[in-house]
């Protein structure tokens, strides 16, 4: 009896043992399905996908293609397709190069989760610090012109109240700061559609306007090419399409990777496509005094100030994205465009306190920095171009060198070219323009 007693008893301790130990592999299940519950809840669907790469290149060009137009004639015209042409190449040749290739089998393995990643692939320990960097300047200068736009769009609507610009641009800035709250990019594709659509009513808008001066349009005015200010103007185009620091961030986050050149294909074919047609009719009503911001150009009064409205929304959604990917820069310099979300605990007070920092410089930027746009354009001709065309090729080519057709060499070292040529001409051009306009404003005092 007492042995058996002593079997059941210790029977029945090993039968705990195994239930806790059940037991405990059951929580880690849950938690593990949990885990990967929520990962998934927080990837972004095709449809959301499709507007945040829409985000990239829509929203400033609906505006101020049209003036870049007035600057540089057919040659802008052929530019933008140029431009848009190679940015989606490009942008597609960075996502390629976040992955290893296994060619006997033909998978692919997400080894790298940026772009910065790609550059320390191609020149170990600097090639990050070397993409981070330019990746900062560039998208702080970009986010920068929204704050501008909206400043000049209240100071355009307002004309009686005196009120200097600048100060237009500080007060709109306020508006700015709610992005310090944002956690993840589930979140900006919904600024996203508001971006896109809130530029779709705009091209309609400006477009229906467009078509009662239909008696003023003249094609040869688009013949005229002004070398002083084209620079600036090319700066801006190139701003227009930089979706390259925001491809990894966009692709890790999709719930369906497959499908992402499609979607880039989608998203830079439609977009380019309106940009040009609003550019080119908007130019030729309102030549030759288009304004910066083509929703000046309308009449004054109530139809104007709605239409700023709409334009003011699209500069407030337009910042979110570049802003949120500076956010992500500082806050995660090793791997900053990984599709990891912040929490809510993560979201403690000294990210706040940074994040309100880098909207207040990104607002005081534009309204304090006198010539802006034509700083913008030094930026966009330098770190602009090498984000865009003149890295993602020679990425590539170090990356997947061994593997690459005669016919693949020859096209990024095309692309590499172009970006060179347009890199030393754009910042040659821009510098003389930027010194020409600070000697234009001494000369005046």
């Amino acid at each position: 009896m007492a042995s058996e007693e002593g079997r059941t008893k210790g029977d029945y301790a090993q039968l705990q043992i195994d239930s806790s130990e059940d037991l405990s592999n059951i929580s880690d299940v849950e938690c593990a399905t949990e885990k990967n519950s929520d990962l998934e809840e927080n990837l972004t669907s095709s449809f959301e996908t499709f507007w945040n790469i829409s985000n990239t290149i829509q929203g400033l060009p609906i505006l101020v293609i049209p003036y870049a137009i007035r600057n540089g004639g057919y040659l802008a015209v052929i530019t933008l397709f140029l431009v848009a042409t190679a940015s989606n190449y490009t942008g597609k040749t960075i996502v390629e190069c976040l992955y290893q290739k296994d060619f006997k089998s033909g998978k692919r393995t997400r080894v790298r989760s940026s772009y910065a990643d790609v550059g320390d692939a191609f020149l170990p320990k600097i090639g990050g610090h070397l993409v981070l960097s330019t990746q900062f300047f560039q998208l702080l200068f970009v986010a920068s012109l929204y704050p501008l736009l909206v400043g000049r769009l209240l100071a355009k609507s307002f004309p009686h109240v005196p009120v200097p610009c600048w100060l237009w641009t500080i007060t709109g800035g306020f508006l700015f700061l709610p992005n310090i709250f944002l956690r993840n990019l589930s979140q900006v594709a919904w600024t996203s559609v508001l971006t896109v659509l809130s530029a779709k009513i705009i091209f309609i808008t400006v477009f229906a306007y467009s078509m009662y001066q239909f008696h003023k349009w003249e094609l040869n005015s688009l013949n005229q090419l002004d070398a002083s200010t084209f620079p600036s103007a090319l700066g801006i185009l190139v701003a227009s399409y930089l979706s390259q620091p925001f491809v990894p961030l966009i692709e890790g986050s999709m719930r369906y990777k497959e499908k992402f050149n499609f979607l880039m294909n989608l998203s830079y074919g439609i977009m380019t496509l309106l940009n040009v047609i609003i550019g080119v009719v908007a130019y030729m009503s309102f030549h030759p005094n288009t304004a910066e911001v083509v929703t000046n150009n309308l009449p004054e009064g109530s139809f104007r100030r709605a239409v700023n409205v709409m334009a003011a929304i699209l500069s407030f959604t337009s910042y979110t994205l570049p802003m949120f990917t500076i956010f992500e820069i500082v806050e995660k310099s090793k791997v900053p465009f990984s599709h990891q979300v912040v929490g809510k605990s993560s979201l403690n007070q000294r990210i706040i306190f940074n994040r309100f920092l880098l909207v207040s410089v990104s607002v005081l930027l534009s309204a304090l920095l006198p010539a802006y746009r034509y700083w913008l354009a030094i930026v966009g001709s330098t770190a602009g171009i090498c984000l865009e065309f003149v890295f993602p090729p020679l990425f590539r080519l170090k990356i997947y060198w061994q593997s690459m057709t005669w016919l693949n060499i020859f096209v990024e070292l095309v692309v590499s070219a172009f970006g060179f040529i347009m890199l030393i001409s754009g910042s040659i051009t821009s510098l003389c323009s930027l010194i020409q306009v600070y000697s234009r404003q001494a000369f005046d005092q």
